[in-house]
């Protein structure tokens, strides 16, 4: 599995067999930033075994960087990956239990693990075709008025994403259903809306738990098939 820089973010994994395709596209060059475990730092594709997947012109000497990129951080293990998810969601449950004895204010505090748990699948299947990064995908959720529209980009169309990369490299991971994530969309819209509000508040609270459960067991699946 390989990561690689483009348009200054960290994109990957990606597997050996997609390299040849991002290099068709250009995405990925002899300059490219590119990383795998086991290298100590990033480094530029001609100098990696990447190189065989480069036209004869994209191979020329590169200067190593100097250091390593603000987003190269250290590289974690599949089973420290899905503690991480599953300590996530532990404390979203233990955050949005508390807000009962805390009249509400703990559940500001799972409302930001789970835009984590969010943030962490979009980050899961970043291979070039999903549409938006992980921070534009968690971000834009904040921008007043565009964030209405935007609701449905970050969980519905985090699931077709999701769904289209398990086709494209044929994973052993369950498909979800879409459905969920936009029903908890729309019963979130119709919470902004006085008296509505209260019919379909605990709606949305039981389908964010159900919601952000699916998240977690769907990105731990992913994190799986790199073993």
């Amino acid at each position: 599995m390989w990561y690689y820089s483009f348009q200054n973010q960290q994109v990957g994994p990606v597997e050996d067999d997609a390299i040849s395709g991002l290099v068709a596209d250009q995405k990925i060059n002899g300059s490219t930033l590119v990383w795998t475990q086991g290298m100590p730092t990033w480094q530029p594709a001609s100098s990696t075994a990447l190189v065989k997947y480069l036209p004869q012109a994209a191979i020329a000497p590169v200067a190593a960087p100097t250091a390593v990129p603000a987003y190269a951080v250290p590289y974690k293990t599949s089973e420290m990956e899905i503690k991480e998810l599953n300590d996530l969601f532990m404390w979203f449950w233990i955050c949005l239990a508390g807000s009962l004895v805390t009249f509400g204010l703990s559940a500001i505090a799972s409302m930001v693990l789970f835009y984590i748990i969010l943030y962490r699948h979009w980050q899961l299947i970043q291979d070039g075709y999903a549409r938006t990064s992980p921070g534009k995908a968690v971000g834009f959720l904040f921008i007043p008025f565009f964030n209405l529209y935007w609701i449905f980009e970050a969980f519905p169309g985090l699931i077709r994403y999701t769904n289209a990369y398990i086709q494209r490299y044929g994973l052993p991971v369950k498909m979800q259903d879409a459905g969920l994530a936009t029903a908890f969309c729309i019963l979130t819209l119709l919470c902004l809306i006085p008296y509505l509000n209260l019919a379909t508040g605990v709606a949305v609270l039981v389908i964010q738990i159900i919601l952000a459960k699916n998240l977690r067991d769907s990105a731990v699946a992913l994190i799986q098939t790199r073993k």
